[in-house]
């Protein structure tokens, strides 16, 4: 059969499987929600290395983000031009994924000897398998997209490793290109090359290897080159302030990697399929069994061959990583997890995916090939086993064709519902976030005035998580606690929207739908809300929500817990948005800017003397023993609760021991010891004549901790107590130079945060200065307000990483809120920000006139797209001579 006719049947039939998209109107889902014009035109700009346009809605940090700036750069540009979201959805994603797909497949296909009709299988099965359906239903484009050219980066890459500088130009370009779609899969390609060259070493002649290493060399370096140099706009700035520890164990969590079984990954079955919602994996389908026979029967029929060989390597490794930690062999992959350098990028092992479906596809390809030559190449039986083929796979995948899917192959419900809310929310002109429960709907409305905050993102901050009762019912913080609209108010959140249920995606058990019911209710009847009768989504407004930056009178710097939140309902002087509260254990050597605010009053709640001179403590001197535990008991029994475990570690302290607490961390997370416990704490900050503190909890189930280095006794805490706190104790003085020390408990339960050892005549000069501040600490009430006249300000916002704020009728020192989320990289006039309600930035400013506010990692961008530039021009430059050449 012709080509033209192969092509032209491929595509009737990627149409059949793509219907939806071929049907006017946006496609949405989870991972892909509707985007505002505003925001389309948003990334019209140079890369900006922090944003609001996410799920975050209080700005983050996302350098690591910006690999995929160019695609989103030429979003904006269509939007720009005029073209709408449904059609350059169609145009930037759906047109390149169904088109790169083929081409890529189909010219591997070729390369490995195979018939025009054998590529049309693979090409088919690579584009309508279950895995790259559920990415594009679930609105991952720019991972399809990385999946539909990764054909065409591995036949680049193979190229490249023979003479000529073209080939090698081409393979980086093309390299680039995928690390712009989704960064992570340059390393799967990485692995495949690995294999390749691996594969390639074994049957090499020696009498080449010489020649063959130095090839290798040569393209692997002309492949850094041109990836690192079209790459350098983010990767400086990446390097030069690398992402937080917090979104880092985000990267690194292994515990949700083991929902895959090998059976999903050796029938080619996603395990989400069809419903496409995290976490409800479907069972293993008997009909998918004629997959992997397919697969492996061509180990059979095509006999010896080393391209089957090296195929069938590359199907059986990426089955095997697929799986993650499950079986077998689960130990395996998180040794790979813990100790190979990049591999933490995949917490998530369905990534692995991408090469078992490029492998099947080729190996069905040689199986289909070697079946038609025996049965008759462009005969009816040839053309009728090609067919049965064909149907078996549709048949695989009926319920895309039946239109049962929930995300972007499917007509979004309530369409009619959601515009009307989006006509709403843009003709409040004036600033105001939007918190959407749980999650921000597919069709919801976000722009620039509006940023959207979602509940589920929201809960593990702390300022909201901490209000969190239990870990059943995980938004009930909106109702259980008291100051939630103060937060809300200095948050300049505005609406609050609760979508009604999705009965494709939810679960419409009566239980759910009573819930959704009574939680709606109880939202009514907040006395801090109002409904806005005029949504036809459920929507409520917050009745007071401060603007992007205001001013506080008044500044507390507070030593203890944030409970000191529930103060702020007892009088409208109290209110958060009159009283920046700085929680000075939230952070290490925060204490130590505290010379910084001269006029700000100190709060010790529940905390004593010794705590106020702890703050001092410079971080270097610091040392965390839950750094070397894990979240289960090692052998010494000891284990560990991390800086983002709030919710789950007050519950098991309220549940197992009844007691709580919810003093901040330091950062540092807490060591946990259950019962009569021992613990070797390791550190070289242990010296001789130095004075060790611990920061230890006092509870009514705890009972002692006693410390001791090289066997001697260095001094105990008791640490039952009928309160629950966590306090600073002096120990005692080190006797020994670089020698470790060992706790001893007793007691139910005890939890060490903190050790620090420190000179004697430092810490000495610690309570010298609190000794000193004896006189500006105040209880937390009216008499330590003060009442000047708030000044007045309004801001320009320059860009998302800039802004002017004019400040008038100033007359003494004040406090400037900046409603964005705390990173130290926001600065005043060179000076960092103060972290306040342990949520927002905060200034100190001391007189009229315009302020420039600015995030100092932004500077990096400019010289890092410099360098990419310059890169672009050569890599073009070089590929234009040598196109040249004959």
């Amino acid at each position: 059969m012709k080509n033209r006719y192969l092509y032209f049947l491929l595509s009737l039939l990627l149409i059949l499987v793509y219907w939806s998209w071929f049907i006017p109107g946006p496609r949405v889902a989870i991972d892909y929600p509707f985007i505002s014009k505003s925001f389309l035109e948003y990334y019209f700009s140079v890369p900006f290395v922090w944003t609001e346009a996410g799920a975050e809605g209080l700005g983050q940090y996302s350098t690591f983000f910006l690999w995929g700036w160019p695609l989103s750069f030429l979003i904006s540009i269509g939007a720009l031009v005029g073209f709408s979201f449904a059609f350059l959805e169609r145009i930037i994603y759906l047109l390149p994924i169904l088109i790169l797909g083929v081409i890529g497949i189909w010219k591997v296909g070729r390369e490995f000897r195979l018939s025009n009709l054998s590529c049309f299988i693979s090409c088919f099965f690579y584009l309508s398998n279950t895995y790259i359906l559920l990415l594009i239903d679930g609105g991952q484009l720019s991972i399809a997209l990385a999946y539909a050219w990764f054909p065409m980066c591995f036949l680049l890459l193979k190229k490249s490793t023979k003479n000529g500088i073209k080939n090698k130009i081409l393979s980086g370009l093309a390299i680039a290109i995928l690390g712009f779609f989704d960064i992570r899969f340059i390393y799967i390609l990485g692995l495949l090359g690995l294999m390749l060259f691996l594969y390639q070493l074994l049957l090499i002649e020696k009498k080449n290897l010489i020649s063959f290493f130095i090839t290798w060399i040569k393209t692997i370096l002309s492949l850094t080159f041109i990836f690192l140099g079209l790459h350098f706009y983010w990767l400086y700035p990446f390097l030069m302030v690398p992402i937080s520890s917090s979104m880092y164990q985000y990267f690194i969590q292994t515990s949700f990697t083991n929902f895959v079984n090998s059976g999903h990954s050796l029938l080619a079955l996603a395990p989400h399929w069809y419903i496409n919602v995290f976490g409800k994996i479907t069972s293993l389908k008997f009909e998918f069994i004629f997959i992997p026979i397919l697969v492996f029967l061509a180990s059979l029929l095509r006999i010896r061959n080393r391209e089957t060989g090296f195929w069938l390597i590359i199907a059986v490794s990426s089955v095997f990583l697929s799986k993650g930690s499950g079986e077998p062999f689960p130990q395996l992959y998180m040794w790979l997890f813990n100790y190979v350098p990049g591999f933490s990028l995949f917490r998530d092992p369905t990534k692995f995916f991408f090469l078992v479906m490029f492998s099947y596809s080729i190996l069905i390809g040689i199986s289909v090939d070697e079946i038609v030559k025996r049965l008759g190449t462009n005969t009816k039986k040839g053309y009728l086993f090609v067919a049965l083929i064909v149907f078996y796979l549709l048949f695989l995948i009926r319920p895309v064709i039946f239109g049962e899917m929930t995300g972007t192959l499917s007509i979004p419900p309530l369409q009619k519902e959601y515009s009307s809310l989006a006509r709403l929310l843009d003709s409040d002109k004036t600033f105001g976030r939007v918190f959407w429960i749980p999650h921000f709907p597919d069709l919801g409305y976000a722009d620039s005035i509006h940023p959207r905050i979602e509940a589920a993102i929201a809960v593990q901050k702390r300022t909201f998580g901490v209000g969190t009762v239990g870990t059943y019912e995980t938004f009930n913080f909106l109702r259980e606690a008291p100051y939630m609209g103060e937060i809300f108010d200095i948050a300049g959140i505005e609406y609050i929207a609760y979508p009604p249920l999705n009965p494709k995606r939810d679960d419409m058990h009566p239980e759910n739908v009573r819930y959704y019911s009574l939680f709606s209710d109880q939202l009514a009847k907040r006395p801090w809300l109002s409904q806005v009768s005029s949504s036809l989504i459920p929507l409520y407004k917050v009745k007071n929500h401060q603007d992007k930056f205001f001013i506080t009178p008044n500044v507390w710097w507070v030593i203890g817990s944030d409970s000191l939140l529930n103060e702020a309902t007892k009088s409208a002087n109290l209110k958060l948005a009159k009283n920046a509260l700085i929680f000075t254990e939230e952070h290490q050597g925060l204490g130590q800017r505290i010379d910084e605010l001269p006029q700000a009053k100190i709060v010790l709640n529940d905390k004593t003397s010794v705590d106020l001179a702890a703050s001092f403590i410079n971080s270097a001197d610091l040392i965390f023993p839950a750094s070397q535990l894990s979240f289960n008991p090692d052998k010494s029994g000891w284990w560990k609760r991390g800086v983002g475990d709030l919710i789950s570690w007050r519950n098991f302290l309220q549940t197992k021991y009844g007691i709580d607490n919810q003093d901040f961390d330091l950062g540092g997370g807490w060591a946990v010891g259950e019962k009569e416990l021992k613990l070797k704490v390791e550190s070289e900050k242990f010296k001789q004549g130095k004075i060790l503190l611990a920061r230890v909890m006092e509870s009514s189930r705890s009972g002692q901790v006693s410390v001791y280095q090289n066997g001697e006794l260095i001094g105990k805490v008791k640490t039952k107590k009928a309160s629950t706190n966590i306090r600073w104790f002096e120990i005692g003085q080190l006797s020994y130079n670089n020698s470790n020390i060992e706790m001893e408990t007793s007691g139910d339960i005890n939890v060490v945060n903190a050790l620090a050892s420190i000179d004697k005549a430092e810490w000495m000069n610690y309570q010298h200065k609190s000794q000193n501040l004896q006189d500006r600490i105040v209880n937390f009430d009216e008499k330590g307000l003060s009442n000047d006249t708030v000044p007045q300000i309004s801001y320009q916002k320059i860009n998302p990483s800039k802004y002017l704020v004019s400040v008038s009728n100033l007359t003494s020192s004040s406090f400037l809120i900046f409603s964005e989320a705390y990173d130290s990289f926001w600065k005043i006039e060179g000076k960092s920000a103060l972290p306040v309600y342990a949520l927002l930035d905060g200034f100190r400013i001391d007189r009229n006139g315009q302020y420039v506010v600015e995030f100092e990692a932004q500077k990096y961008v400019y010289p890092g797209l410099i360098v990419s530039g310059l890169s672009l021009l050569i890599v073009s430059f070089l590929l234009i001579r040598s196109s040249k050449r004959p």
